[in-house]
This record gives C-alpha cells, sequence and structure tokens, in this order.
C-alpha cells in the first residue's frame, strides 16, 4: 500500500510552521522532503512507521501528530476537490470523491455512513497495527475537517470526534483541535456531523466542468494503475535471478494478467516489456556496481545477460561509459565525499 506524496507535503509544511528541527529529522530518515518531487511520488505506507518515530523522537512528544494538526495547510487544489465543487450537493460531490481516494492513498479507506445512530465520515488506517501511525490517522481527520469547512464556506462543524486510539494528554487539547468533543478507544475513527450538510449546494455547481473533472480523476486513477502494473512487473523480475528466461508471456501469468492486456497497458503507459526489462537491468547493474565489490562476471549474470560483451555493450548504450569507468567514478566520489 502507498500514499502519495501530497501527504508529506502536507505534514512538511505543518513541521516547518510549527518550529519542528526538520533538518534533524530528515538526518535521521535519510532524505530532505524538500529535495522530493512530493507531487509525483508515491511512498509505502509503512515507511510511515520509522518517519513518526523520528519525529517523535527529535521532537520529544508523544502526541506530535495531534500538536502539528493547527499548522497543516489545508489539502487544495486537487482533482478530488474539483468533483466537489462542481457537483450540486455536498453530499454528491463526496460520494463522487471518496471513489478516487486511492489517487491519495491505498491505505486509507473514508466512507459515510448515515442510519438511525447519526451520521458520519469512517475513517479507516491501513492494516499496519504499528502505534505510530495514530499520528497520520488524526492529522488525516483534521485535514478533512478543515477540507470539508474550505468547500462548504465554513458551513460544515464536527459534532463529535472519536479517535481508535487511547487518550495520552488531556482531552481539553483534543477539543481544542477538533473543535468538539472527542471521544476515545472507539472501534474506528469518525467524524460525526449534521447530515443537513450533506444536502448543501456548491456555488461553483456546473455540470459540464463535472464531466470534465470525472474524466480526469477516471484517467489519473488508470495512470496510477499502469503504475501498479509496472512495479508488480519490476517485483517479478526482483524475485528471479536468471533474469535473461523472463517473457512477457511468463510475467503475465505470474501477475495473472491476459498477455495482450498486459502488453496493451504498457504501451498506455507509453512503455514496453522490454524497456522495463531493460530499466530494471540497468538499475541492478549500477546498485551492484556501486554498493558491492561483486566481481562484474557475476553482474553479468545477475542481471540477466549471457555473455560479458554484450553486458557492456549494454551498459555504454545505457550509460555512456563502460561498468569499469562507472563502478571508478563511483567510488572517486564516494571518497571525495
Amino acid at each position: 500500500m502507498k500514499d502519495s506524496g501530497q501527504l508529506l507535503q502536507i505534514i512538511h509544511a505543518g513541521m516547518v510552521k510549527a518550529g519542528l528541527d526538520v533538518d534533524a529529522i530528515y538526518r535521521q530518515l535519510g532524505y530532505h522532503a524538500e529535495k522530493l518531487p512530493l507531487r509525483e511520488i508515491r511512498t509505502e505506507h509503512a515507511l510511515q512507521t520509522l518517519f513518526w518515530q523520528v519525529v517523535e523522537q527529535v521532537s520529544g512528544d508523544q502526541e506530535v501528530g495531534l500538536h502539528l494538526c493547527p499548522h497543516l495547510p489545508v489539502f487544495h487544489g486537487e482533482v478530488l476537490e474539483y468533483l466537489i465543487f462542481s457537483s450540486q450537493t455536498l453530499g454528491e460531490g463526496v460520494g463522487r470523491s471518496l471513489k478516487y481516494m486511492r489517487l491519495l492513498s491505498d491505505a486509507m479507506n473514508v466512507r459515510i455512513i448515515q442510519d438511525e445512530r447519526g451520521s458520519r465520515l469512517v475513517v479507516q488506517g491501513g492494516a499496519l497495527d504499528a502505534p505510530q501511525l495514530r499520528h497520520t490517522e488524526i492529522c488525516v481527520l483534521y485535514e478533512l475537517i478543515a477540507f470539508a469547512r474550505s468547500v462548504t464556506e465554513r458551513n460544515f462543524a464536527p459534532l463529535k470526534v472519536r479517535l481508535r486510539f487511547d487518550r495520552r494528554i488531556d482531552p481539553a487539547e483534543y477539543e481544542k483541535v477538533f473543535g468538539c468533543p472527542v471521544e476515545f478507544d472507539a472501534p474506528e475513527s469518525e467524524i460525526w456531523f449534521d447530515p443537513k450538510l450533506l444536502a448543501y449546494r456548491s456555488p461553483r455547481w456546473d455540470p459540464d466542468l463535472l464531466k470534465l473533472h470525472e474524466e480526469l480523476a477516471e484517467k489519473r486513477l488508470s495512470n496510477l494503475k499502469r503504475q501498479d502494473l509496472i512495479e508488480g512487473i519490476r517485483k517479478v523480475f526482483s524475485q528471479r535471478l536468471e533474469l535473461d528466461k523472463c517473457d512477457l508471456e511468463d510475467v503475465a501469468r505470474e501477475l495473472g494478467v491476459p498477455t495482450r492486456r498486459l502488453r496493451f497497458e504498457l504501451s498506455r503507459a507509453g512503455t514496453s516489456f522490454s524497456q522495463v526489462l531493460a530499466d530494471f537491468r540497468y538499475a541492478l547493474a549500477r546498485k551492484l556496481l556501486r554498493s558491492t565489490d561483486e566481481p562484474i562476471e557475476n553482474i553479468v549474470y545477475l542481471t540477466g545477460f549471457s555473455e560479458p560483451s554484450t553486458f557492456y555493450r549494454a551498459f555504454k548504450r545505457w550509460s555512456g561509459i563502460t561498468p569499469v569507468q562507472y563502478r571508478e567514478s563511483r567510488r572517486q566520489r564516494n571518497l571525495a565525499g
């Protein structure tokens, strides 16, 4: 399961505004958010556990996610927001946007429940049960409330919030952040609201724009599914030692996808099976050359080439230099660093 880099972008902006030592946080994590193409990347949801462990450690705050909430920028400018604006009512818009939550996260399941007990937005986190992920869920709940206020011209107001976590600090602090009563140790995290708000009519309702926004959302979701397919192919490659015996039909069978469909989806993604395989071989060769002392003869085999001469020609075509030159240049760079 993966999350959009936009979630990290929001958290990063909140940490900066809250005055956290972001440089110390990113030194421990081994990357810096400002240097990443956050709007384009998708990160493994499991990595959030390490992220929040480090943020907790550096900040010394066991409820850092809650304390970040008032500093988080409101999520804006994406197709999910456009779908709500161009729908006739808030209920219709939310229903449409929830169909495309994968664009933000595969791990988060958000749904509306209306029954005799009342109306609520239910947020279900990923399958991971790491305690640090409470921070993600708390921030998401806060962002959903702020977003709902934004798209309803501040008409939305939560009646209460229920958290599926224990209380770590004074309840008044939770109620101050969420602006409503907060309950703890619930089966699922929920935002309760007045059902009349679902009938809120959007002042920007436009059927023609709505159609365009739905087409855009479908296009982005299809592109995401193709990216997932390419990652699935790479995963199959990574599990094989004999890459020279990987062919389209074999990989399609392992993925449970018809061969013709796999070829078509790769073409729609602007690539091909042979290109994905070449890119994987090149990335693997670079990793082995810079990170190991593996003899080049072994790297030839591990990257799926039958002859050293074929490997040398391919690597020079990819990089413009020979494998030996690449390894030496990386060593010199490491020594200089």
